[in-house]
């Protein structure tokens, strides 16, 4: 009877331990890392959008949270090559994501001075003329019904 009741006990102790550790889920992390860039610790941000992407690599979140991850090594922590690395990630995976614009920018001016960005060296007037002459020519939509 002895060996069947310390069976039993340990049963139970392992199946309380197990029930109390639960998952962080996704969003939790992600909220995690957006409130620790609030606070300016980029560290735990990192880690918080790190985990996003190590425990639920084909979450809701975990487009965001890589670029995110791009986004904090590039400019608060300055670390360009783990940005460059998360960046050229974020573009492999998902490349017509809404960010990938943002991403791409990021890769072609990461660790330029403010002051040496493309939009700032434009003057007023140029600005306008060249974002009228790029400006697509409507074409009729041939599957509209009148």
């Amino acid at each position: 009877m002895r060996p069947v009741f310390w069976f039993v006990k340990i049963a139970l102790i392992a199946l309380i331990v197990f029930s109390c550790s639960e998952k962080v889920s996704e969003k939790e992390y992600f909220d995690l890392a957006t409130q620790y860039m609030d606070q300016q610790n980029w560290v735990q941000a990192e880690e918080n959008f790190s985990k996003v992407i190590q425990e639920y690599p084909n979450g809701l979140f975990s487009s965001k949270a890589l670029f995110m991850l791009g986004y904090v090594n590039a400019n608060p922590l300055k670390n360009f090559e783990k940005a460059k690395k998360y960046y050229t990630e974020f573009l492999e995976r998902y490349p017509d994501h809404e960010l990938a614009d943002a991403a791409r920018y990021e890769l072609e001016n990461m660790g330029k001075d403010v002051e040496d960005l493309p939009f700032l060296n434009e003057q007023p007037d140029q600005k306008t003329s060249e974002q009228s002459a790029q400006q697509p020519v409507q074409q009729p939509n041939a599957s509209a019904t009148n």
